[in-house]
């Protein structure tokens, strides 16, 4: 097949949807198809080789916040593109200037739409956001975007469920999938991760983790309010925060007033053997966000065998990849002392913390990207044949 995906945020992949697109992207075409990305022109260099894709990068404006990159081309131009590349289906990920445009183009073309589902309203607006008007401007937007696709694309049955009220067009449920051998513990040594623990000066702490955007959706302040409540019992327990964001200089002030200099640790961002050794040095994985439609980085915990303890918000489907009691726990985000005694239960039952993180791992296999590739080859292929009877909501 000639795929094309549209995507302002890839290659570099900022955020899940960025990555999601980057790992379709990357697996289709080691399975022979032929794939091109239209996405934003960035300052920041993409280092790694990227053989047989073609990326058409345009014009784009860095949004304040951490929110990514956004490309403005005209459809005239997208339409010349997917002509002469003889795109056969296209996937929109993200409702923007550039996704309109493309939809526009494959629309003249009479190219089958994929549109992605990867955005919540709480991601575009801070969630104390006092503009209902505003809100209600976005809501509409949604509505009038993502019901001109053929078929939508959503990474969990809980987007599929948002994604309902903003369309009557099918929905198929595709996880945004894993490369489990990409978070193999064989990719990084015990030297490497020696050297880890060592620069971050965990000693033999046992490690907290979060993975993310340090920005008010993902609601990163809560941890260090869970970290005051946990040292008064355990006192050695370290936690790693790995991200960057709007946020940075107000988490190292409550830090310092909460008295946790040496018990938080802000890494910024990592990437590669640095990102892989903190989800294995970690002991547990604890993300607090009131808004997620999957979570990337909770799929990448449960690869590297880690515990997982997730928020409980009516906006948050990482929910959906906690087994309670089983692989680990959701938790309170009004009362910390919740978190705090689920993560004491957990570290001082070595079995159960053993039998958490194989089965986090055990679960996670069914996200394999392999799988969900092969599901969105088998949508795309009867896309383009033209076949009418895809199930309006269904998949996994």
């Amino acid at each position: 097949m000639r795929i094309c995906f549209v995507s302002d945020q890839t290659f570099p992949s900022v955020g899940g949807e960025g990555v999601s697109t980057q790992n379709f992207s990357l697996e289709l075409r080691k399975k022979r198809h032929v794939v091109i990305i239209i996405t934003s022109r960035t300052k920041e260099p993409f280092l790694m080789a990227v053989e047989e894709i073609e990326i058409y990068r345009f014009f784009g404006i860095s949004f304040p916040q951490e929110k990514g990159h956004f490309a403005f081309v005209s459809s005239k131009k997208i339409f010349s593109i997917l002509k002469r590349e003889r795109i056969e289906i296209i996937q929109i990920n993200l409702p923007t200037y550039l996704g309109w445009q493309a939809l526009k183009g494959a629309k003249k073309l009479g190219i089958p739409v994929v549109l992605g589902f990867h955005v919540q309203v709480g991601n575009v607006l801070p969630p104390q956001f006092p503009w209902f008007l505003m809100k209600k401007a976005i809501e509409g937007w949604f509505s009038y975007f993502y019901n001109r696709g053929d078929l939508i694309v959503v990474p969990s049955h809980f987007a599929g469920q948002i994604a309902q009220n903003y369309t009557h067009r099918p929905i198929q449920v595709i996880s945004n999938g894993i490369d489990l051998d990409c978070f193999s513990a064989r990719r990084a040594s015990l030297e490497d991760r020696r050297k880890f623990r060592e620069s971050y000066e965990l000693g033999r702490s046992p490690a907290l983790l979060y993975v993310g955007r340090l920005s008010y959706e993902k609601n990163p302040g809560y941890l260090i309010e869970i970290m005051g409540s946990l040292l008064k019992k355990r006192s050695e327990v370290k936690l790693l925060m790995v991200g960057g964001g709007i946020l940075k200089d107000k988490l190292k002030e409550k830090i310092a007033s909460y008295g946790l200099k040496n018990a938080i640790i802000l890494t910024g961002y990592l990437r590669g053997k640095d990102l892989l050794c903190a989800y294995l040095e970690a002991d547990i994985l604890i993300l607090p966000s009131f808004y997620e439609l999957q979570s990337i980085a909770t799929l990448e915990a449960m690869a590297t065998r880690n515990a997982i303890l997730i928020g409980k918000s009516r906006e948050n489907a990482a929910q959906e990849l906690v087994k309670e009691g089983i692989n680990g726990y959701t938790f309170s985000l009004d009362d910390s002392q919740d978190a705090s005694d689920k993560i004491e239960h957990i570290l001082g039952n070595e079995k159960l913390k053993r039998s958490m993180q194989e089965e986090s791992y055990r679960m996670v296999r069914a996200h394999s990207l392999e799988r969900s590739v092969s599901k969105l080859e088998n949508i795309y292929k009867s896309l383009i044949g033209g076949a009418p009877d895809l199930l309006r909501y269904g998949g996994g």
